[in-house]
């Protein structure tokens, strides 16, 4: 691929991709107010706003044949065409039985979009920049996140407008992947479903790097305010803590990937491993001191979301162009289900040990990455000091 092309394709795909972090941006805080607008429970609300996630694993195993049939292009395209329509039936089928249905419709199409936008960016990427590229696209979407919210401020949550704007800005992400001209993906081979298991086999790392990195996000940004509060916190100092955290991930993915690019990813990983296991032991005797505080969160959420894009870029050097479609999914699949265990399993904690179980769970998680990590580095040592 020429360089021209090579840049319009990777600039496209980064399009895409802030309307599909928009979205997961935009969508739960909105249904959530809503929805308690309308006396909806919280647990009501909570099965919502994670159906999405439930249905990226559900439906996961089929990802691999859709992309197979409809190409990386047109499956990126379908995936956020259907999530812009759902999205403007939503405020005319109101009701939780619904929208648990229209969410996880989201989820699906949505899921879509994602995993084939991951594919090819490994495969535009080139190995030497694929480091760079996952940090990039990892900034991009995390910045569409954070979109989401400060959209809200401007739609509102009431009436049609704030779903009638979400679409409209979802559409608008994929004009210039639909203006590309001479430029198409690669065709993609579909794998059987047994080939699912084979990949976490092929590669237990990567996958655990996927999961902790699902279940420490999740529940950070699901109980870090929370954690805060019963810290001594007010509420808007708490939901500060979230917003540096948030901060941490936008600014450093893209050092972290070119670090990662000239000293190896499997290094840089056991680095941010070793940052995130550190980060939550030292929040709460950091509390009173913000001047540790801040620059505290800021690095420990960086190094935090670094698992996922280095992950990506580990899988796309580990896997051949023919088998990345199932690789990318079963690592999709494996943080959705670390994304719907970690606020349960965080919330357990803090119930049971309210001063200190969270941070022993997010540390132990990271740690648990960081030991895996070292294994073969001392069975190498051992080898070598062998006669």
């Amino acid at each position: 691929m020429k360089h021209d092309s090579r840049r319009r394709t990777l600039a496209a795909l980064l399009s895409s991709t802030l309307g599909v972090g928009l979205t997961f941006g935009f969508q739960p805080p909105l249904i959530a107010l809503v929805l308690e607008r309308a006396g909806s429970s919280s647990l009501a609300i909570g099965a919502v706003t994670s159906a999405s996630l439930i249905a990226i694993i559900s439906f996961g195993p089929l990802y691999p044949r859709v992309i197979a049939r409809l190409g990386l292009r047109r499956s990126i395209i379908a995936g956020i065409g259907c999530g812009a329509l759902i999205l403007t039936l939503m405020p005319l089928m109101a009701g939780v039985p619904i929208w648990f249905g229209l969410r996880f419709l989201t989820g699906c199409t949505l899921g879509l979009s994602w995993i084939a936008s991951e594919i090819w960016l490994n495969t535009v990427s080139g190995a030497a920049a694929r480091g760079m590229v996952m940090g990039v696209y990892s900034t991009v979407f995390s910045l569409g996140t954070v979109a989401g919210p400060v959209l809200l401020e401007f739609t509102g949550t009431s009436g049609w407008l704030p779903f009638g704007v979400g679409a409209a800005a979802l559409i608008v992400t994929l004009l210039p992947l639909a203006a590309l001209e001479n430029t198409a993906s690669a065709p993609q081979v579909f794998m059987p479903l047994r080939e699912l298991t084979g990949v976490i086999r092929a590669a237990p790392l990567v996958m655990l790097a996927a999961l902790v990195a699902g279940l420490v996000e999740s529940a950070d940004l699901t109980l870090l305010p929370l954690f805060g509060l019963r810290g001594g916190f007010g509420e808007r100092a708490a939901l500060l803590l979230l917003a540096v955290f948030m901060a941490g991930n936008v600014v450093l993915q893209v050092p972290i990937g070119l670090l990662a690019d000239r000293l190896g990813r499997r290094r840089l990983l056991g680095v941010c491993a070793l940052a995130s296991g550190l980060g939550p032991l030292l929040l709460q005797p950091f509390f009173a001191t913000p001047v540790l505080l801040w620059p505290l969160l800021f690095v420990w959420g960086g190094t935090l979301y670094a698992f996922y894009s280095l992950g990506v870029a580990m899988l796309g050097a580990k896997f051949p162009p023919a088998l990345l479609p199932t690789a990318n999914t079963v690592f999709v699949m494996v943080y959705c289900l670390g994304g719907v265990i970690g606020p349960s399993a965080g919330g357990f904690a803090l119930d049971r040990w309210p001063t200190h179980g969270l941070p022993v769970l997010l540390s132990g998680a990271a740690l648990l990455l960081l030991g895996v990590l070292a294994r073969p580095a001392r069975r190498a040592e051992r080898e070598e000091a062998s006669p």
